[in-house]
């Protein structure tokens, strides 16, 4: 009875094992088998935010980059082979991969061959993908995007970029403070100085 009971328990196992591994391969050919338009998209590539993170905290109005990997960037209507311009999808699901990507406030054209743009979002959590678009602004295949990631604006926060240039300006202003304040007092006594002389030198007035 140990021994089948032990056989049994083994067999169990390798059901369990198999099953696990046979899910896993589904999902990847799953993955594999996303196809948009008619336009081509080499192997591994994949667009992403530069210098912005799931999770990150950012001004109303931010500056959104974005990054490409293994193709290139080309305006709309342009026919350029492993290339595409990005679309901007904020707060929305990715559309319909093999039609003409949407243009309205939740999905944002770039046609002109921009890798950065600056955006006003509400207060409050959002979410940003970007979407890879061909010359017609139909997703390529495989679709090239990146994860859709969470954020939150907030009008406290202050950009990287405001806030190195408020302590640059502020150090400059320190550094300056010393030379000022000596050219004030020098100032100040050569006046006093130049206001006593002319009392010395005035005649006494008549009578």
């Amino acid at each position: 009875m140990d021994v089948l009971s032990g056989v049994r328990d083994i067999w169990f196992k390798l059901a369990a094992s198999t099953l696990l591994v046979f899910a896993a391969t589904c999902s990847g050919s799953a993955e594999d088998k996303l196809t948009g338009g008619p336009t081509p998209s080499p192997p591994g590539a994949a667009a992403h935010f530069v210098e912005l993170k799931d999770g990150d905290t950012v001004p109303t109005k931010v500056t959104v980059r974005f990054g490409l990997r293994e193709m290139g960037v080309a305006p709309a209507g342009l026919d350029r082979p492993n290339s595409g311009h990005h679309h901007l999808l904020i707060d929305t699901d990715l559309p319909p991969l093999n039609e003409p990507i949407p243009n309205d406030f939740n999905h944002l054209h770039f046609g002109a061959g921009q890798t950065e743009a600056q955006v006003t979002l509400k207060p409050g959590p959002h979410t940003l993908q970007l979407l890879l678009g061909d010359k017609d602004h139909i997703p390529h295949s495989p679709p090239v995007m990146s994860p859709r990631i969470r954020v939150i604006a907030s009008d406290a926060t202050t950009s990287p970029q405001v806030a190195a240039a408020s302590v640059k300006k502020r150090r400059h202003a320190q550094a300056r403070q010393p030379q000022l304040s000596f050219f004030c007092c020098l100032s100040q006594i050569l006046r006093r100085s130049g206001w006593r002389a002319r009392r010395r030198c005035s005649p006494p007035p008549t009578r």
